[in-house]
């Protein structure tokens, strides 16, 4: 059997998977603020994955650009929530 469609890596979403997954123990051990910090690290490295690998698995969603903005405007706000928000 072959396939037509290239094989892809999943790198790039099991590096996404272990983002989140250290996030979170950092978000448990740390604080919050420092969980929450990392989510928004996490989504600058999919933007970032997103623009320069070819179709990464689990990252494609709409088109290159829009994935791309949706991504980094996320990690912004993100970011600015944690840093901004006294009570965490």
């Amino acid at each position: 059997m072959t396939s037509s469609e290239p094989q892809r890596s999943n790198l790039a979403i099991w590096l996404v998977l272990l983002g989140v997954a250290l996030s979170v123990i950092l978000g448990m051990t740390a604080g919050a603020r420092v969980g929450a910090i990392g989510i928004g690290v996490v989504l600058v490295v999919c933007a970032i994955f997103r623009a320069v690998l070819d179709s990464p698995v689990g990252l494609v969603i709409r088109t290159r650009t829009v994935d791309i903005v949706l991504y980094g405007a996320t990690a912004v706000l993100i970011g600015i929530l944690a840093v901004a928000t006294p009570s965490i």
